[in-house]
Parts: C-alpha cells; structure tokens; sequence
C-alpha cells in the first residue's frame, strides 16, 4: 500500500482513537498492510486495513479500567 495512504488511515485513526499514539496506530497498520503484501489483488487493501485496525482500537479503547489498588472492585480486602 502506497505510503500516503498508510499515512491518510494513520491520521483519520490518530483523530477517532487520541488514547493511542500514532506511532502505535502506525505500527498496527503497517502490520495489518503487511498480511496483503502477495495479494493478486489490492484494490481494496486500505478498507480491510482500516477495518481491521479499527476493530483492534475499538475493542482496546472499551477495556474499562483497573483501579491498581484494587484491581478486582468485587472482592472486599481484608482489613
């Protein structure tokens, strides 16, 4: 995939997802690019790119947080 292109989905994901870096998205897309790298055809090569790295920064970004002090808020410490 053309390197404007990488860059073009790097950006619309840097703006959609700011919890990750764009360096980290960048990777991720160079990854997911990498994986058509012999395909015959590549015309729609940048759509499942950023399907696939969408879906990985969707699901990253709805982990709910760990409180480090109590990282399991169901279970009652001991006092």
């Amino acid at each position: 995939m053309p390197e404007p292109e990488v860059q073009a989905i790097v950006a619309e994901l840097s703006v959609k997802y700011p919890l990750f870096a764009a360096a980290t998205i960048q990777r991720w897309v160079q990854r997911e690019t990498a994986r058509y790298a012999d395909a015959p055809v590549t015309t729609f090569v940048p759509i499942l790119v950023r399907r696939a790295v969408e879906r990985t920064l969707r699901d990253l970004d709805t982990i709910e947080a760990v409180d480090l002090n109590n990282p399991n808020p169901n279970l009652q410490l001991a006092r």
